[in-house]
């Protein structure tokens, strides 16, 4: 046992030192316990009574003289025992406080196949849905998302506006799309430059899909200032946009 596992269950540098030097020693005087623990021997006496009080140490009756002894490191196992079945209480309350103060960011990255699959199925319980995508992309790579979520639009009634890039795919795909989620689903073409990948404004979350190639992965962006930022950015790029199905 060092020095680092007794401070880590809150012993001061000192104290464990002195914990360390009784325990070796077995039953011995002050000035035998400070002489191994390199302190001098009136601040052995107060860390010493500290050491009792908690528990660590105890006196040995011998006379006139007053001895000491280590108690079981057990009593050391127990403490943190106890100490983190606390902590675990109280942890939960912790990290509620911790995630719920206003203003408070939450940015996950999700990686992988099933990464992207997990916040398609959050898409699907919206109640509104803003989409940035080359929708081409999407119903080829997640297929079975690009279909679970048109139909949540459709049966939940979930209002989706969806920007494409003017190509002959993208469009394709919005034709099919529009097919299972009807009229709850409109789409427009963007008027300037390529779009890539998906971009998903949808409650207070903002999710940047990445698509092509190997290296899928999302970016989740949880806060409702900025959620709302982009809704009014899109809403923008939307007026400017060609109408294509829908309103």
């Amino acid at each position: 046992m060092n020095i680092k596992t007794l401070t880590s269950i809150g012993l001061s540098e000192k104290s464990a030192k002195i914990y360390l030097a009784t325990l070796s020693l077995g039953v011995s005087s002050v000035q035998k316990i400070a002489e191994r623990a390199n302190v001098k021997r009136a601040t052995a006496y107060l860390y010493i009574q500290e050491l009792i009080n908690d528990g660590f140490l105890q006196k040995v009756p011998s006379g006139k003289k007053e001895y000491y002894t280590a108690s079981n490191p057990e009593l050391l196992k127990n403490r943190f025992m106890d100490n983190f079945q606390i902590f675990q209480s109280g942890y939960q309350e912790l990290q509620n406080l911790y995630s719920g103060f206003e203003g408070k960011l939450k940015v996950r990255v999700l990686e992988g196949e099933n990464g992207l699959k997990e916040v398609y199925k959050q898409v699907c319980n919206a109640s509104q849905i803003r989409f940035i995508a080359d929708l081409s992309s999407v119903e080829s790579n997640f297929q079975e998302s690009f279909s679970k979520i048109s139909l949540a639009v459709k049966d939940n009634e979930i209002i989706t506006r969806e920007i494409i890039p003017n190509t002959d795919e993208a469009k394709h795909s919005s034709k099919r799309y529009a097919v299972t989620a009807g009229k709850y689903y409109s789409s427009r073409i963007a008027t300037n430059g390529p779009i890539h990948n998906d971009c998903a404004i949808f409650d207070n979350t903002l999710a940047l899909f990445r698509l092509n190639e190997f290296n899928l992965f999302v970016v989740l962006i949880e806060e409702p200032t900025i959620a709302q930022t982009m809704k009014t950015v899109f809403d923008l790029a939307w007026l400017s946009a060609t109408p294509f199905i829908g309103k």
